[in-house]
């Protein structure tokens, strides 16, 4: 009730300044990277709204000139009216999408940009197995038919589009893309034997597996260890220890595992470089989310082994990933079964050729190089 009250007695503060504001529910570590080079790259103010318990420093960094963390919805409509100003963007982002609705909804002078990765409506349709996200996929409707431009990370907009129609919103394909200040060189393994590692969310064998199957990592660190792989896991820095439980009782027990602490994006290069190879291992047959998923998503990680200098062993069923990962030079398709004898396909690498593929093409397929292409839409709306 007090925000409430706040909310609607609040005289609206006008600004003329021209301010890029990033705003959703959780950070998302490519937001911090996307304003880092904003920022460089042009004279806009870059400022943040974030949910106060989806806000992580992990995921940030030290570009935001204003930072505001909102309690809940009316808190969040205050703060919206410090921004009522046709110079002003707001660039959301989501999922979750109570942020990203509340801006698209919003009756202020600022225009609206959405900023996706992930869409909700790829991974079940309209028949989700839980209440929270068919109360996302309402929003997700709402953002994307009051969007005055859509950011496409992925191809999962193809999906929304044949299921919600009229997305009328201008559209830019904006691929996740390496981060020069992140370039390292791979260094030699920490011994002789072969090292794969994997960044990003994984989830405890007790969560549901209709949902969570593809993260749920167990049958690959059996397989690893049964060959003698090493294999390291550094969580992303949103897991919550409930998720990491059983992953630390593995490490304990089995001589190949290794489970590590989460790291900065600032940091995780430096960590990865040291290993042979990473992994993206998802797969079809272990999760009940449509396969449309797989074939659409991206994932931020895929940039991160090669900002570390690594090549990926993807799975077969990661149709648009492999189309990233052959730009930037990292993708080596991987079946099912080739990851049960890992060492026989990679004995047949070759892994020079793979290497100077890779520092060539990251360069190119890099933030420095096509954060223009953002700043000129931001121009045209």
């Amino acid at each position: 009730m007090p925000d409430f009250l706040i909310y609607i007695f609040l005289p609206q503060k006008l600004t003329e300044r021209q301010v890029i504001v990033f705003a959703g529910t959780y950070m998302h570590a490519r937001i911090g990277r996307l304003a880092k080079w904003v920022q460089r790259k042009s004279n806009y103010e870059i400022h943040l709204i974030c949910g106060r318990t989806g806000f992580l420093d992990k995921l940030s960094n030290d570009n935001f000139q204003e930072i505001h963390l909102f309690r809940n919805k009316w808190h969040l409509k205050q703060i919206l009216k410090k921004y009522d100003s046709n110079s002003i963007i707001l660039h959301a982002f989501g999922p979750p999408h109570l942020c990203a609705s509340e801006v698209m909804k919003s009756k202020l002078r600022f225009k609206k940009v959405f900023d996706y990765q992930d869409l909700m409506i790829t991974n079940f349709g309209f028949n989700p197995p839980f209440a929270y996200m068919r109360k996302e996929l309402e929003q997700e409707e709402v953002v994307l038919k009051n969007a005055e431009m859509i950011v496409n990370h992925s191809l999962e907009l193809q999906v929304a589009k044949r299921n919600y129609n009229q997305i009328t919103a201008k559209k830019l394909f904006f691929p996740n893309f390496t981060d020069n200040d992140f370039f390292v060189r791979k260094t030699r393994t920490t011994n002789n034997e072969l090292n794969l590692v994997y960044a990003g969310s994984v989830y405890s064998k007790f969560r549901n597996s209709d949902y969570f199957g593809g993260s749920q990592l167990h049958w690959l660190i059996d397989k690893l260890n049964d060959q003698g792989i090493h294999f390291h896991i550094y969580p992303a820095p949103t897991n919550v220890s409930s998720n990491l439980a059983d992953y630390a009782e593995m490490d304990k027990e089995l001589e190949y595992f290794h489970l590590h602490a989460p790291l900065k994006q600032e940091d995780l290069s430096k960590a990865l470089c040291q290993y042979d190879f990473g992994v993206l291992p998802f797969f079809d047959r272990l999760t009940k989310v449509l396969p449309q998923k797989r074939r659409y998503s991206t994932t931020l990680k895929l940039l991160n082994y090669a900002e570390a200098g690594i090549p990926v062993l993807l799975s077969e069923d990661l149709f648009f990933q492999h189309y990233l990962g052959n730009k930037v030079g990292v993708a080596i398709k991987t079946s099912w079964d080739e990851f049960g004898d890992l060492k026989s396909k990679i004995e047949h690498l070759d892994r020079q050729k793979i290497q100077s593929k890779l520092y060539q093409n990251r360069e190119d397929y890099s933030l420095s190089n096509r954060i223009d292409l953002l700043l000129e839409a931001y121009q045209n709306l």
